[in-house]
């Protein structure tokens, strides 16, 4: 009994690797076995396995045969049956040789371990070969004398640098004759352009303008609109008269207002209806008629204009006395 369940055992082992040699199949693949000297060619390496085999795959160096280069090698491609059963597995590599001849491969080894299984099963490819040729020389021919180098017209994009470089140099240039004349004149070399300033009448007749845009008093909002009103008078009278507006009140405004005696009687009797009118409403809560509003601006408006600055009248030329010849 003991021989015939050794017997038993003996079988089965072989039957099993018996169909799992027909799983596993090792293949290596050329795209071409005829190649000229200097070309390239894509060698293939597969192998099928069970799905939940390990593989060894063959220790490929930079070269094969010490003539064969390897210029690429790409990664593992796996590829899965239907039923999820068998793998198969695929590595090409990119050969190129620069010396002619006839090379005939050896068989590739694998090794594949059907896990939990530690024991290494090796797999071989068959042999394959290479023919790589030269170009055929026709030597009933003439020599041909050696092409000399051919001449590639310049592009943009190698002529930009030194364009740039050209620009680059000139402002240089310009810039260093720009700074000594500057330092010969004493001259600052960046002159900051003044400000314009604008005289007091036309900031004031701007903003006034700006206040009859807004609409305030027919939005209701008539304390706001006689604020600022009256605020745009009060600057007026700073810059204009040299009065500290702003720190007084209307009645000291319209005091000193008075002493000035080239102001014409008019303007004073309108700036004095518009600050009282104002004050009004700032304080007494009072309700001036719409046309008693327009009126107010008005009145500011006729008092900026009835008092603008009168620029000074620049000395005429004295006339050349006309020479006077008598006769003889």
């Amino acid at each position: 009994m003991k021989k015939i369940v050794i017997v038993f055992f003996i079988v089965l082992t072989l039957l099993s690797q018996i169909c799992l040699g027909q799983e596993m199949k090792a293949s290596v693949k050329l795209d071409t076995n005829a190649m000229l000297i200097g070309d390239q060619v894509k060698m293939h390496l597969a192998i099928t396995v069970p799905a939940k085999s390990a593989v060894i795959w063959p220790v490929i160096g930079d070269t094969i045969m010490g003539h064969i280069r390897i210029l690429n090698r790409t990664k593992t491609d796996t590829v899965y049956s239907p039923d999820k059963k068998i793998t198969s597995l695929n590595r090409s590599y990119l050969l190129t040789t620069f010396d002619s001849g006839y090379y005939s491969f050896p068989p590739v080894r694998f090794y594949v371990q059907n896990l939990p299984d530690t024991t290494k099963i090796p797999m071989q490819t068959e042999g394959f070969f290479l023919n790589v040729h030269t170009i055929r020389v026709d030597t009933t021919q003439a020599f041909k004398p050696i092409k000399g180098p051919i001449k590639v017209p310049i592009s943009f994009r190698e002529l930009l640098p030194y364009i740039l470089a050209g620009i680059i140099a000139i402002l240089i240039i310009w810039f260093i004759v720009f700074y000594i004349k500057k330092r010969r004149k004493s001259e600052p070399i960046f002159q900051i352009r003044p400000k314009i300033r604008l005289l007091p009448h036309e900031v004031a007749l701007a903003e006034l303008e700006k206040l009859r845009i807004k609409k305030l008093w027919q939005a209701g909002k008539i304390k706001d609109y006689y604020t600022e009103l009256t605020e745009i008078i009060r600057i007026y009278i700073h810059d204009r008269f040299e009065i500290m507006a702003m720190e007084m009140t209307s009645d000291e405004i319209l005091d000193l207002i008075n002493q000035h005696h080239e102001i014409q009687k008019s303007s004073k009797g309108k700036l004095n209806q518009m600050f009282i009118l104002a004050d009004l409403v700032k304080f007494a809560k009072a309700l001036p008629l719409p046309s008693e509003h327009e009126g107010s601006l008005d009145d500011a408006v006729a008092f900026v204009h009835e008092t603008i600055m009168q620029p000074l009248l620049q000395p005429e030329l004295a006339e050349k006395p006309e020479q006077v010849t008598e006769k003889i």
